[in-house]
């Protein structure tokens, strides 16, 4: 063997012996607080989105709706998928898939970390990661965002990879992975649009246009295969879900109380007026957020403009306890210090703009649709991935006037 290969393969087997390590750390925390969860009956305190009714009717065991397409159907999928091999009800297995995944997005956050950053750095991020109360919180919800969040840093690490490289097939196979994406979490679509900006910005023009070009042929595939199933099954283009207006309209608001009565208002609403069909409810809230958005530009800006600063409140709301609203304050207070410090550090890098897309696109969506504390969840990694940075700029500018 080439004496040259020795230190190498020392780095790659030191490397996967931290990715080991972090990962058990990871899945160790992950399943214990499964087994919290289950043991105190929190989901019954927190609730479930509609994927797994919908996942039981794919299977048969449960009545099928009138229209299943109200939400992106990966996750639905996912959920049949496991629940078909067991050939049980029972979302056990679906969750500890979940601690599997979650516990695989430390891993991945570690090898990003070593694109954008060094390699110590991207550990302590990755162990960052691993400890993250979010990211733990989240994983034995039966939602999208933990699985979405190992996806999505699936796709970033393409996107990096291919950052350097010439133009390819890759780059098309990468855009699949989008699509995929997308149909996990719909509010991804438009996210092309900003990665070609932020390209734009960091390699030029051509560059920008090559890379998004091939990305959105294989954007497409997915969502297209999609919406050609709701077409041929319900005879109208649903490309993505069917609630975008109902979301829409049940967020667009700063007033707590009246969040909490808008779903039942406007179901109200609709059954009053006779709209019972999804899409028809979709697209009459969209109108009408549309029309109150032309009738009232200052108050729909003030809406907006408050809705970015609550996607970034550092503190959370009920149900969360007080303690635990008194914690996660400070710890993202921490945070979004250190993030900031790490970004100022890494502003002058190209390499971060795909990052920093990231960052502006999710902050538009939400600041615009549906505000809420989980849907910022697919940030944190990146904000781990910051504030580790800003620790190390920190603790090297220390260790200069020491």
């Amino acid at each position: 063997m080439d004496s040259a290969q020795v230190p190498i393969l020392g780095r790659l087997n030191d490397r996967r012996r931290f990715e080991v390590a972090v990962f058990a750390l990871a899945a160790a925390l992950r399943l214990g607080f499964l087994a919290v969860f289950q043991w105190k009956g929190m989901g019954d305190v927190y609730g479930r989105d509609l994927y797994y009714n919908l996942a039981q009717s794919w299977l048969g065991w449960a009545p099928m709706p009138a229209f299943d397409a109200t939400h992106p159907p990966l996750y639905t999928a996912l959920i049949a998928a496991v629940l078909g091999l067991f050939r049980s009800p029972n979302p056990l297995p679906v969750l500890l898939l979940q601690c599997v995944l979650g516990a695989g997005s430390v891993v991945l956050v570690a090898r990003i970390g070593a694109r954008l950053l060094d390699e110590k750095t991207a550990r302590v991020a990755a162990v960052w990661a691993a400890l993250d109360p979010a990211l733990i919180f989240f994983t034995p919800h039966l939602q999208t965002e933990t699985t979405f969040v190992a996806m999505e840093l699936i796709f970033f690490l393409g996107v990096l990879a291919l950052w350097d490289e010439p133009l390819s097939s890759r780059n098309v196979a990468l855009g699949v992975w989008g699509g995929l994406c997308v149909l996990c979490r719909s509010m991804f679509a438009a996210y092309p649009a900003f990665l070609f900006l932020a390209i734009w910005r960091a390699k030029g023009a051509w560059r920008a246009f090559g890379f998004c070009a091939l990305l959105g042929l294989g954007w497409v595939i997915p969502t297209g295969l999609w919406t050609a199933r709701n077409l041929f099954q319900y005879g109208r283009l649903v490309p993505m879900s069917g609630q975008m207006g109902w979301t829409l309209y049940e967020g667009f608001t700063l007033d707590r109380e009246e969040i909490r009565r808008r779903p039942y208002e406007m179901d109200a609403e609709a059954t009053r007026l006779g709209i019972t069909d999804s899409l028809e409810r979709g697209a009459y809230f969209f109108s009408k957020t549309l029309d109150f958005a032309r009738n009232n530009p200052l108050a729909a800006g003030r809406i907006v403009l408050g809705k970015t600063l609550l996607y970034w409140r550092p503190w959370l709301y009920d149900p969360y306890t007080l303690w635990q609203r008194w914690c996660l304050g400070i710890y993202y207070v921490i945070v979004f210090a250190l993030a900031l410090v790490g970004a100022s550090a890494a502003r002058t890098r190209g390499i971060w703009a795909p990052v920093w897309a990231v960052f502006i696109y999710l902050t538009a969506v939400h600041s615009i649709f549906f505000t809420s504390l989980r849907y910022r969840l697919p940030l944190e990694p990146f904000l781990c991935l910051l504030a580790a940075s800003g620790a190390a700029a920190l603790r090297r500018a220390w260790e200069r006037h020491a």
